[in-house]
């Protein structure tokens, strides 16, 4: 029996249907190296999503795994309740010496969603400590995704993700947010979207609203499982400021677009601001082991001091796990010591070349957008009828069958490789997409 024959007995895979796998059974995956994933033929495919925009490094980078290794020999766990551990430490240490200003703590998890989760409880439980009872209702923008624990999923401004459980999910103040189409890299630098009627409508609600309000919750830049919805870095920095300002907490889920993903460590950067609550994961360890963590700002833990009572009693049982900590320090120092601050200017214009390159070519491309190495594709029958059903399966099999991992999201198709993919890669990627492109869309 196969191991793909074997898997389709035993496992359920997320974000899948089961009778895709007919027509687009899991691929074994035997080994990777940098942006490729080798199947159990040695069969090379490109990495363009980074495996769910985790890898920053590439995958099995030597001095990760090395890290990861030794770590393992000399600790592999212990709880961080009453001990602690270097790595641990050590890896809070250069989080908040690399964060936006003002980040005083670090909370460590094991995942987005539980991540967005520590965010929520700690904010709640932070006003009541001050006595706000009141200030018990959460913001957050519409086409939003922040997981799918339920406390994360209730803050899904996304009914395709939402709809199912939402008799499960406790009810939230939905924000409009602007959709910039053709988002590009100058706009990074800009205010784009600060003047938009959805930045008015924002402000207006979180000043209707702020009264009520422990929270608001916001995607940097970048709505990634919202279709790669671009917002534009004015629209960020209006609402957070007119958040602070009324005192309401701003949660900043940089799990996706964190670690050089815009184009800077993270996101907030490009705005200027900083959030009280900062959400990291997915790129935290490199991309390679589960660990997640929240930073927050200094002063907000003197409200859990005191009598026994006032502690917040949330905890994970790998949370701050010495070998993830480990590989997290390992990534982050891999950032550094590769320059990869002042190279990634370069990377994200190289990959916007092949992004012009693309709508250029194809005519399925009706809008094309870029913010640092994100890029994303919205497509279109050329003829200007329906699209084809399950567009996104279809472009996947496509792109899949040329040796090149795509997962669109439906009619939007995105490349976020890992930060050091090459130009001959770019070229690949670019390749390959115009030729998915053109079979499934002609």
């Amino acid at each position: 029996m196969t191991l793909r024959d074997r898997d389709l007995q035993v496992l359920w895979h997320p974000a899948s249907h089961f009778d895709d796998h007919r027509d687009l059974p899991p691929i074994p995956i035997a080994r990777a190296r940098g942006c490729w994933l080798y199947d159990q033929e040695d069969r090379p495919i490109l990495d363009a999503i980074a495996s769910w925009w985790t890898s920053i490094h590439g995958h099995c980078h030597p001095e990760i795994a090395a890290a990861i290794a030794e770590q393992a020999a000399r600790l592999d766990h212990v709880l961080l309740a009453g001990f602690t551990h270097e790595p641990a430490v050590a890896l809070a240490e250069a989080l908040l010496a690399a964060a936006p200003p003002g980040m005083g703590r670090v909370f460590y998890a094991d995942c987005g969603a539980a991540a967005v989760e520590v965010a929520l409880k700690l904010s709640f439980q932070a006003r009541l400590l001050a006595g706000e009872p009141q200030r018990g209702r959460f913001a957050t923008l519409e086409n939003s995704y922040h997981g799918e624990t339920l406390g994360a999923l209730a803050l899904c401004g996304n009914d395709s993700y939402r709809a199912t459980f939402a008799p499960l999910l406790m009810p939230v103040l939905e924000l409009p947010a602007p959709e910039l189409p053709d988002h590009d890299l100058d706009d990074l630098h800009g205010d784009a979207g600060a003047d938009a009627p959805a930045a008015d409508r924002a402000v207006e609600l979180l000043e209707q609203h702020a009264p009520e309000l422990s929270a608001l919750i916001l995607e940097p830049l970048v709505q990634c499982a919202g279709r790669m919805r671009m917002t534009g870095v004015g629209y960020y920095r209006r609402v957070v400021q007119a958040a602070q300002r009324l005192g309401i907490h701003v949660i900043a889920d940089e799990i996706a677009v964190g670690f050089g993903r815009t184009g800077r460590l993270f996101a907030s950067a490009w705005a200027g601001v900083s959030p009280d609550l900062l959400c990291l994961s997915k790129g935290l360890s490199g991309g390679v082991l589960p660990l997640a963590a929240v930073l927050v700002r200094a002063g907000l833990d003197d409200l859990f001091r005191g009598g026994p009572e006032r502690s917040f009693l949330h905890s994970h049982t790998f949370a701050g796990n010495p070998i993830a900590c480990a590989a997290g320090l390992a990534s982050l120092r891999l950032y550094f010591a590769d320059d990869l601050p002042a190279r990634l200017p370069t990377r994200a214009e190289a990959l916007r070349r092949r992004r012009l390159r693309v709508a250029a070519e194809s005519r399925a491309i009706a809008h094309h957008r870029q913010a640092g190495m994100i890029a994303a594709f919205t497509v279109r029958a050329p003829d200007g009828g329906p699209l084809p059903a399950r567009i996104g399966l279809r472009l996947r099999a496509a792109a899949l069958a040329r040796g090149v991992l795509l997962r669109p999201l439906h009619d939007i198709v995105y490349w976020m490789p890992p930060l050091t993919i090459s130009d001959e890669e770019l070229d690949l990627l670019a390749d390959r997409t115009l030729e998915a492109l053109r079979e499934v869309l002609g």
